[in-house]
C-alpha cells in the first residue's frame, strides 16, 4: 500500500486546510471543478469492469439492503435534524448524505482489511443508481425547504457519473487502460487536492461566519456515521464484511456532492459536503484502529 493510499484521509484534511488558509488559488480552480471531477471519475472508473457486477447476483438482497444504508439511512437521519440548520446548510447536508459511496472505498477497504471486490461492486452499483436516487431523495426530504429541480439534478449527475464511466469502459474495451492504471493513484490524488481546494475556497468566509452551525453539523454527521458503522457491523457476516460495509456506508463521494451543491445552490450549500468530508476522514482513523485491533 503506497503513501497516498495509506494517508488518504490526511491528504483530504490537508486539502481542506489549504482551502481555508490560502483560498486565492482555489478560487481560480472554481470554474473548472465540474470538468476536473469528470476526469477524476474517468480515472477511477478505469478500475471498474461492468462484468464484475454479476458478483452481486447471488447475494442481491444484501446489496439492496446496502443501497438503503448508503442512500436512505443517512438522509433520513439528517432530515430528523432539520430544525438545527438554515435552509442552505440543510440542503447541502441532505445532498452530501444522498450521494453514493466514493470509488476510493475500494482501496480503503483493502487498506483496513476488508473485501475490496465487494466494495467495488457496491460503489459501482451506488453510482449507477445515483442519477435517479439522489435527486429523488433530495426532492422528498428537502423539496419543501428549498426549491429543488429534480431533472436539472438528474441530468447533472448523469453527466458527472455516466460519461466518465462510459468513456472508461470504452478505453478498457480497447485495452488502453493499462497505460493509465499505474498513474491513476498519483493523478487522482493531485486532482482531488485541486478539487477540494476549489470547493472549499469560495465557502471559506461562510464557514467562518457560520461556525456554530458548522460545529453542530459536524457533531450530527459524526453521530450519523456512528449509526451507519454500528448497523454495518451488525449486517456483516464476517470481520471482513463488517469492515467493507462500514467503509462503503460511511465514506461518501463528497467531491460529487460538493459540485452538485455549488452548481445548483451556491457556496453556502457546500458547507454540508465540507462537514461530511471532515467527519468521514476523522472517523476513518478510529475505524482503522478498530479494524487493526480486530485483526490481531
Amino acid at each position: 500500500m503506497n503513501f497516498t493510499q495509506k494517508f488518504f484521509w490526511l491528504i483530504v484534511l490537508g486539502a481542506i486546510a489549504l482551502g481555508f488558509v490560502w483560498p486565492a488559488p482555489g478560487l481560480l480552480f472554481q470554474p473548472y471543478l465540474m470538468y476536473l471531477l469528470m476526469v477524476m471519475m474517468f480515472l477511477s472508473c478505469l478500475k471498474i469492469n461492468i462484468k464484475d457486477m454479476k458478483m452481486a447476483l447471488p447475494m442481491w438482497w444484501r446489496y439492496l439492503v446496502l443501497m438503503a444504508l448508503i442512500f436512505i439511512l443517512p438522509t433520513v437521519l439528517i432530515f430528523l435534524c432539520k430544525s438545527l440548520f438554515s435552509p442552505q446548510i440543510f440542503i447541502g447536508l441532505i445532498i452530501a448524505a444522498a450521494v453514493p459511496s466514493a470509488v476510493s472505498v475500494v482501496f480503503m477497504s483493502d487498506l483496513l482489511g476488508g473485501e475490496p471486490a465487494k466494495a467495488l461492486v457496491a460503489s459501482t452499483l451506488a453510482h449507477l443508481l445515483s442519477p435517479l436516487v439522489t435527486p429523488f431523495l433530495v426532492l422528498i426530504f428537502a423539496g419543501q425547504t428549498i426549491g429543488v429541480d429534480f431533472w436539472a439534478m438528474f441530468i447533472l449527475i448523469l453527466k458527472l457519473v455516466f460519461i466518465p464511466l462510459l468513456l472508461a469502459q470504452i478505453v478498457r474495451y480497447f485495452k488502453a487502460h493499462e497505460f493509465f492504471i499505474k498513474k491513476v493513484s498519483f493523478l487522482n490524488t493531485f486532482l482531488l487536492l485541486v478539487l477540494i481546494w476549489g470547493i472549499v475556497a469560495p465557502a471559506q468566509s461562510m464557514v467562518l461566519n457560520n461556525l456554530r452551525e458548522v460545529a453542530v453539523a459536524t457533531v450530527v454527521v459524526i453521530l450519523v456515521i456512528l449509526a451507519e458503522i454500528i448497523i454495518s457491523i451488525w449486517f456483516g457476516r464476517t470481520k471482513k464484511e463488517d469492515i467493507t460495509w462500514s467503509v462503503v456506508d460511511l465514506y461518501k463521494n463528497f467531491t460529487l456532492s460538493s459540485v452538485i451543491a455549488l452548481s445548483m445552490f451556491g457556496p453556502l450549500a457546500v458547507l454540508g459536503s465540507v462537514v461530511y468530508s471532515i467527519a468521514d476522514n476523522i472517523m476513518i482513523v478510529p475505524l482503522q484502529w478498530w479494524a487493526g485491533r480486530k485483526k490481531k
